[in-house]
C-alpha cells in the first residue's frame, strides 16, 4: 500500500500541473454550469417547475467520455515515451502497485472535479425543496463512471507511448461503453442478444443512479469495468517487463 501511494503522489504532482487536465476540466464545469443556471432560470421564471441534477449529471457524465482520456492519456505512455518506465521498473514496485497508484492519482484528480460541481445541489436545495435521495445516487453514479473511465484511460495508455494514440483508443472505447445499447436496437427479434447489448451499456445502469434507484447489478456493472481494464493493464505491464 506505501508503494501504491508513493506512486499517486507522484503522478498527482505531475497532473496538477499539466494545462490540458485543466483545460478540460474547465470546459467541463463551465457547459455543466451554463445548463445548471438555465435550469435555476426555469425554475425562477416558472413557480412548481420540477427541481433536478438529472440533466446536469448526465451532462457531465457525457462529456467525461473526452476529458478523462485527456486527463489519463499521459500516465503510462509518458513514462514509456520519455524512458522513465525502465527506471520505474528498477524500483522495489510491483506493476500492479504503479497501475493503481497512477489510477488513485487520476481518481483523485477527478473527485477535485467533481468536487466543484457540488456548488449545483447546494443551490438547489436554497432554492426549492429537491429530492435528496437522486443527488445522493447520482454522484454515487458519476463516481463509479468516472472510476470506469479512468481505467479504460489507463490501459489505453499502457498499449503505447504516444499520447495522441492513447486519447483517441480510449475515447474510442469510451464511446463503444456509452453507445453499446445501440446495437440492442437492431435485434427487437431477439429480446436474449438485445437484453445482453442494452446490459453491456453504460447508459442504463447510470440511469438507474439518476433516478435515485441502487441496484446491486449497476454498481457491479462499473466496478467490473474499473477492475477489468485495471487488470489489464497490470498484464500489458508484466508482459513489457518481461520483453525488456
Amino acid at each position: 500500500m506505501r508503494n501504491t501511494w508513493y506512486v499517486a503522489q507522484r503522478e498527482l504532482g505531475a497532473i496538477f500541473v499539466q494545462p490540458i487536465a485543466y483545460i478540460f476540466t474547465i470546459v467541463l464545469i463551465g457547459i455543466t454550469g451554463l445548463i445548471f443556471s438555465g435550469q435555476i432560470a426555469a425554475i425562477a421564471f416558472t413557480p412548481g417547475a420540477p427541481v433536478s441534477l438529472t440533466n446536469v449529471l448526465g451532462l457531465f457524465t457525457f462529456l467525461f467520455i473526452f476529458a478523462g482520456p485527456a486527463i489519463t492519456m499521459r500516465l503510462l505512455s509518458e513514462e514509456q515515451r520519455s524512458g522513465t518506465m525502465e527506471l520505474l521498473m528498477t524500483l522495489p514496485l510491483r506493476d500492479g502497485e504503479v497501475v493503481v497508484g497512477k489510477f488513485l492519482a487520476a481518481f483523485i484528480f477527478y473527485l477535485a472535479a467533481v468536487g466543484l460541481t457540488l456548488i449545483f445541489p447546494i443551490i438547489l436545495l436554497n432554492f426549492g425543496n429537491p429530492d435528496i435521495g437522486p443527488m445522493i445516487t447520482g454522484y454515487l453514479g458519476v463516481l463509479l463512471w468516472g472510476a470506469a473511465i479512468l481505467a479504460i484511460g489507463l490501459l489505453a495508455s499502457a498499449l503505447t507511448d504516444n499520447q495522441m494514440v492513447a486519447f483517441i483508443l480510449a475515447l474510442g472505447l469510451n464511446l463503444l461503453l456509452y453507445l453499446a445499447f445501440i446495437p440492442a436496437e437492431f435485434f427487437g427479434d431477439n429480446p436474449t442478444i438485445a437484453l445482453i447489448f442494452q446490459e453491456l451499456g453504460a447508459q442504463q445502469h447510470l440511469g438507474s443512479f439518476f433516478r435515485g434507484i441502487l441496484v446491486a447489478k449497476d454498481i457491479v456493472y462499473f466496478v467490473m469495468i474499473t477492475a477489468v481494464f485495471l487488470f489489464a493493464a497490470t498484464r500489458v505491464m508484466e508482459s513489457r517487463r518481461w520483453r525488456g
